[in-house]
């Protein structure tokens, strides 16, 4: 970033947001569905919490959808929380306020208040002094509130290419973790002053999302997800910590119960071929080289085609390692690193490894090959990058995974995964899924003796993967597409808001079929 760009943004903490044409005319149209709603005017108890801290127009009209939906049912009014110092150099107030919303905090002010500064300089010289061993700071807690994991995801998310830290720096990380007990002393400030009953949030991870989510969790609030589009409710008895894709047990059963599989596996078809618009597939699988079994191991020469192939799925290292629950190895970099490694040993096996389809998004072009040169790592083979994911389903024997989508979508065509984690599809009985390290490794010494997949596994991999991704809601209203890491967000944001104009225009509800689901969830809950 130049001087130039830095002046420029400060400049812009100061002077009056600049609202654009698009905008103006969304706020105009929005504002017709929300200005008569009497019965939210009528509230006046301050009892739901937005995160306004994502400002893309999904992010920003699902949130307010979801808020307005609660007061709906309960007797609360909501606050909005967004970055800033002043209403009128922001940008997404105007856009909430269409919403009828008049209640914000701006969240930057905690900066200037010695009652959440002081306090977070001091919880951050703790860290830095009993916790700079990174693996420890992971387990660390405050009043019995787990948030060393949210921070040291967002360490390793702030900082380029950090991928694993191993010991906290003071010049490094020091403005990361105070910024992070920042966020927790002034959550905790606003729980207890407020009577906080609902969180609407677009995330569950980092200290920025995750430490509020918690909080709020831990005493007696349900938390709102809806993270691009994933809508997850948090009940107050629920494990906050459960990852937002897992399924319950019971609607588990139920669909496994069934006769026939079809359309799961009409749905597994779809994204071995490229035809899911989840970015995470396309990316795997369109425009991409099919490989063969015999292709793929002859891209080493010291491959024997008699022994069993195990391919390693890499993570995006930033993407939030500790998202749900139970990771053995300290971040996913630690767990490629440690596995090719061990792998790198085994003499009876053939070992690819394969790059995050999406890992350029994250800016970790080269990760992998890192770890192959830096550790010598001989045996083991790097896919290329345009083998199609779809060449592992007649190449592999068996996949190897920390938590990711691969380990449950090849078991949906008979490939066993070895897991070292607590993925959403854990405890399903699908996956082998070793408890320690220890367990882990000796896992990895007899993949050459694991078997395919029987076919009730198989069922029971097309039911957790279909279910899983398909619980999900993109209301017709929304922008058709996601702002992403690495787009650019100034003129896809004006864009977007004109999409959506376009949709209200021609008639598309913004109170639609989801705006009522959500709703009935919410009249199941017991509000105090």
């Amino acid at each position: 970033m130049t001087i130039k760009d830095i002046l420029k943004k400060i400049s812009s903490i100061f002077t009056q947001y600049s609202i654009s044409p698009e905008e103006i005319e969304f706020i105009e149209l929005n504002k017709k569905f929300w200005t008569s709603d009497k019965n939210t005017e009528k509230k006046s108890e301050k009892g739901i919490l937005v995160e306004g801290f994502l400002d893309t127009p999904t992010s920003i009209i699902e949130k307010s959808r979801l808020a307005k939906a609660a007061e709906d049912v309960t007797k609360y009014s909501s606050i909005i929380l967004v970055r800033g110092l002043f209403k009128k150099s922001s940008n997404v107030i105007p856009i909430y306020e269409s919403f009828n919303f008049s209640n914000f905090i701006l969240w930057w002010r905690n900066y200037f208040n010695p009652t959440i500064v002081i306090p977070a300089l001091i919880s951050s010289i703790y860290l830095y002094l009993f916790f700079r061993k990174c693996k420890n700071l992971i387990n660390f807690k405050k009043d019995n509130v787990l948030i060393g994991d949210l921070i040291y995801d967002s360490l390793i998310r702030n900082i380029p290419n950090s991928y694993t830290i191993k010991k906290l720096k003071i010049i490094t990380h020091s403005r990361i973790l105070f910024r992070s007990m920042c966020f927790y002393h002034a959550n905790k400030r606003l729980l207890k002053k407020n009577n906080i009953r609902v969180v609407v949030t677009s995330h569950n991870v980092y200290a920025e999302y995750g430490m509020l989510c918690r909080q709020a969790h831990v005493q007696g609030a349900i938390v709102i997800l809806k993270d691009m589009d994933v809508y997850k409710i948090y009940k107050p008895h629920m494990n906050i910590n459960e990852h937002f894709l897992k399924i319950s047990r019971n609607k588990f059963e139920k669909e496994l119960n069934k006769n026939s599989f079809i359309e799961e596996e009409k749905y597994f078809q779809q994204r071995i071929f490229g035809l899911s618009t989840q970015i995470d597939v396309k990316n795997a699988y369109k425009n991409k080289k099919k490989y063969t079994r015999y292709e793929s191991i002859s891209l080493k020469k010291t491959f024997d085609i008699k022994k069993k192939n195990i391919f390693i799925m890499s993570h995006a290292f930033s993407d939030a390692p500790h998202v749900g629950e139970g990771l053995l190895f300290q971040d996913y970099y630690d767990f490629l690193e440690k596995t090719l490694i061990y792998l790198n040993k085994n003499d009876k096996v053939n070992c690819f490894v394969k790059s995050h389809p999406s890992s350029y998004m994250w800016g970790e072009k080269g990760g992998v090959e890192h770890i192959i040169e830096k550790n010598n790592l001989n045996n083991i083979c790097i896919l290329p990058s345009d083998y199609n994911t779809s060449s592992i389903i007649e190449s592999a024997d068996v996949i190897v995974t920390a938590k990711g989508t691969a380990g449950i979508e090849f078991s949906c065509a008979g490939i066993p995964a070895i897991t070292a984690g607590m993925g959403y599809y854990y405890g399903f009985g699908v996956c082998l899924e070793p408890m320690t390290i220890n367990d882990y490794y000796k896992t990895l010494d007899l993949s050459h003796e694991i078997e395919r997949l029987n076919q009730d596994k198989i069922n029971r991999a097309l039911v957790l993967l279909y279910h899983s991704f398909n619980n999900l809601y993109h209301s017709r209203v929304l922008p058709t597409d996601q702002i992403r890491p690495g787009d650019n967000y100034s003129s896809l944001y004006r864009k977007h808001f004109k999409e959506v104009s376009s949709k209200l225009n021609a008639g598309i509800p913004m109170k639609d079929e989801f705006y009522s689901m959500v709703i009935n969830d919410l009249k199941d809950i017991h509000f105090e």
